[in-house]
């Protein structure tokens, strides 16, 4: 009896020490070292949903400070000091981490004892060669546009065009070969918007699924949303409040032969140069069924009404003035404007995303 007791009191202490094993593997601690804020305080965050969620804060004293948490899995974090702009993010995990801040350059911060904070760097590191390329071709293009030579310019296009897919390159295949890091997750949910559903279905699916992390679930949410409004399938109903004040749904546009969902802001650069464009097609064809049902990412009412009196548009407007978190953009996985939808007169989506000869075009194919 004796002998079984102390059988079953080792198994127990075995199974607690296990436990607090497991406990202590998903600790971390950060020191974070800055110099001249004694007295105010380092704030930890990171983001959901959109939102900035607080972590814990702790006091500055003699240069330093010391934040302590547990996290199951590497997560983006950011770190910011009491009255002062800006933030240094950062990969953390369960492991003892150093964040060194220059609190005039936050974003530039040295961050080491992070081995996931290490892959990203060196993919960073990697990415930015590209960027400084990118660079170099664009003040090209300036100089070609400023001596009025067209020729050097589309020359000059085709060459950022070629720099560009090379970053794409390098980017996808980081991913693909990635399969079971967070920071491979991380990197793709960031730039989910230079992808079309089946490329970004492939790579999601790709991923060890026995890796989790809450990116790869925001991934997998974002291939439903896109399979959901993908071209064949029926339109999202939303309600938004119109630009005169009363309340509009998409369902009460529906009907006409062709209508376009078109996704823009006052603020949208590209989406006032391709305003003229919707103008001139939609005068062309309102007479033969075509129709135009805005929606705009702004938050600012009054620049929303004028840019709309400004650029001619004089078709229905609706917004929630929400900005990026407008409810009807996160239903179409709208990431990125000018975006825009057809529809035919059943409410089927029928193309996405045309711009320029190829809205009229498309149009005037439908409707002749």
């Amino acid at each position: 009896m004796m002998k079984k007791f102390f059988l079953l009191t080792l198994i127990a202490g075995f199974v607690f020490a296990s436990c607090n094993m497991n406990k202590k593997a998903d600790t971390f601690t950060i020191q974070v070292k800055v110099q001249g804020f004694d007295g105010k305080k380092v704030m930890l965050e990171k983001r959901v949903n959109d939102d900035w969620v607080k972590l814990d804060s702790a006091t500055i004293e003699k240069g330093a400070a010391l934040i302590k948490g547990s996290m199951s899995s590497p997560e983006m974090l950011y770190l910011s000091l009491e009255d002062q702009k800006g933030y240094a993010s950062f990969f953390a995990e369960a492991a003892n981490i150093t964040v060194d801040v220059d609190p005039i350059n936050m974003k530039n911060a040295t961050i080491t004892g992070s081995p996931a904070q290490d892959r990203y760097t060196a993919y960073i590191t990697g990415s930015e060669g590209f960027d400084d390329k990118l660079y170099e071709v664009y003040q090209q293009y300036q100089e070609a546009e400023k001596n009025q030579d067209e020729a050097k310019m589309k020359e000059v296009e085709e060459q950022f065009k070629a720099v560009e897919k090379e970053k794409r390159d390098y980017m996808v295949n980081f991913i693909k070969t990635n399969t079971a890091d967070i920071v491979a997750h991380y990197i793709l949910l960031r730039n989910t918007y230079d992808f079309e559903l089946d490329e970004l279905e492939s790579l999601v699916n790709n991923f060890d699924q026995s890796v989790s992390s809450p990116y790869l679930k925001d991934l997998r949410n974002r291939v439903l949303v896109l399979q959901s409004v993908a071209i064949g399938q029926p339109y999202v109903d939303f309600k938004l409040a119109g630009a005169t004040g009363d309340t509009i749904a998409l369902s009460q546009k529906v009907g006409t032969k062709l209508l376009l969902v078109d996704f823009w802001a006052s603020w949208c650069k590209p989406c006032r140069h391709e305003n003229p464009n919707v103008v001139a097609v939609y005068n062309d064809f309102k007479d033969k069924g075509f129709d135009v049902f805005g929606v705009s990412l702004d938050t600012d009412r009054d620049k929303w009404l004028e840019a709309i009196e400004a650029d001619h548009l004089t078709w229905t407007h609706v917004s929630d003035l929400a900005g990026w978190r407008c409810s009807a953009a996160k239903l179409y996985g709208v990431q990125s404007i000018p975006h825009n939808v057809l529809l035919d007169d059943k409410g089927v989506i029928i193309a996405k995303n045309l711009r320029e000869e190829a809205l009229r075009e498309k149009v005037q194919s439908l409707l002749q």
